[in-house]
Order: structure tokens, then sequence, then C-alpha cells
């Protein structure tokens, strides 16, 4: 089973993103994917948004997890977003969210995306974690946080 640490690579690391919507957000997430992947922006930005209608990815504690299904994409990317300022997303706790997992699966993905779901929610409930992250503003740091806290969360 691959965790976010396998697939969150530095360049889709995105900090100080000055975005104040989740088409914004998404588009800027499209672009990374399209530079650094080969994944249309377009294709990007649209698989995330139209997930989003069925309802918001925010978990609550300043956290939301936007994904979405590509038809023809062979494995699963992941980048990890922190606006500059946090932005409302319709969160359960009706918090505005600071920090985005965003997931890019293949089409027919199943437990391969429930089990990054599952340790992404599972880390970011844990406020030591959070603050951690907080005090990263390097994007190497940043995949380094995520591989060292799941290996010792193992």
């Amino acid at each position: 089973m691959i965790s976010i640490a396998d697939i969150l690579l530095p360049e889709d690391i995105l900090l100080d993103l000055d975005v104040s919507s989740a088409a914004a957000l998404f588009d800027e997430v499209g672009q990374t994917m399209q530079r650094w992947h080969g994944l249309p922006r377009v294709v990007v930005a649209e698989a995330l948004a139209q997930r989003e209608a069925f309802g918001s990815t925010a978990l609550g504690l300043g956290v939301a997890i936007p994904h979405g299904r590509i038809k023809g994409l062979n494995q699963t990317h992941a980048a990890y977003v922190r606006p500059r300022r946090p932005m409302p997303f319709q969160s359960p706790d009706g918090k505005p969210v600071s920090d985005f997992i965003v997931l890019l699966l293949p089409e027919r993905a199943t437990d391969t995306h429930l089990g990054i779901l599952a340790s992404v929610s599972s880390l970011f409930t844990d406020p030591r974690f959070r603050d951690a992250l907080h005090a990263c503003d390097d994007p190497y740091a940043i995949q380094a946080l995520f591989r060292s806290w799941l290996v010792a969360a193992a």
C-alpha cells in the first residue's frame, strides 16, 4: 500500500499560494501537475471541481483533501498546498482551510486512495503534526516531515 509520503514530491508542495477560491486553487494545482507530470491543467482542475461539487472535502481543523479521478492516469499524484491566507471551504467545523492535500487518482483506483485518505486524515488530527508542518517553509523539509511522521506512526 502506498502512502502520501511515497507520492508527495517537493515540486508538488505549494507554499504561500495567493488564492482565495477553490477554482483558483485547483487551477494552480493543475498548472503544477502539467508542468511537472504532463497532466493537462484543465483536466486536473475540472476533476477536482467535479468531486467538490458533490460535497466539500474539508475535514475540519483547517484541513481539506480535494481529490479527483482522471481517465488514463497510471499512478496517483499528490500535492500539498498551503495558501497565503486560510480560505473558506465549507468545512464541517466552519473554520477556514489552511492545509490542502490534493490527490489525483487513476479512474479505477479503489483501496489505494482510501488508504491514503485514512493515513492523511490521521496525520492531520494530530495537533503536533500540524504544528510541525506549519513551522516548515521548505518543500524538502515538508516531504521529510510527512515521511518521518508516517514511519513513526507505523
